[in-house]
């Protein structure tokens, strides 16, 4: 019955020997076939393939900020070019020239008023002003009149 025991531990030792050996064999067969020239040129394609993607994407997003930049100093410029500052300015005098001719006299004038003014040619902004049998003078739109005040 020993002798059955020491065999069976035996065959079990032998067992177990020869599947770590199997281990050893397997894992040595997997890192040569990652040493293999073969599997070396295929890293080597997958690494260059990495890096042209990632050279691809930095260069894209180099060129972006340069135009970014590029695009933020055109405005710049355009905002303190001369033509921009006339054309400003040329926009701001015509609507101070808009609003004087909206108040000028010859606007009251169209707009169907008439200007009464005295003797002396000062306008007359106040009933009471008015003498009996003056003589004042109404400016229309379309030339002037005398009157006498009654």
């Amino acid at each position: 019955e020993r002798a059955a025991q020491a065999q069976a531990a035996m065959c079990q030792a032998v067992e177990n020997a020869v599947e770590r050996a199997r281990e050893r064999l397997d894992h040595a067969q997997s890192r040569l076939r990652l040493l293999s020239p073969a599997a070396q040129i295929e890293q080597g394609h997958l690494r260059r393939d990495d890096l042209a993607n990632r050279l691809a994407a930095g260069l894209r997003a180099g060129v972006q900020a340069r135009r970014h930049l590029v695009a933020a100093a055109r405005s710049n410029l355009a905002r303190v070019s001369p033509e921009f500052r006339i054309q400003n300015e040329s926009q701001r005098l015509l609507s101070l020239w808009k609003r004087l001719q909206s108040v000028s006299p010859a606007a009251v004038l169209k707009r169907g008023f008439i200007i009464i003014k005295d003797e002396f040619g000062r306008p007359l902004v106040q009933a009471a002003a008015l003498k009996s049998a003056q003589i004042v003078r109404a400016e229309f739109v379309d030339g002037t009149r005398s009157l006498r005040v009654e």
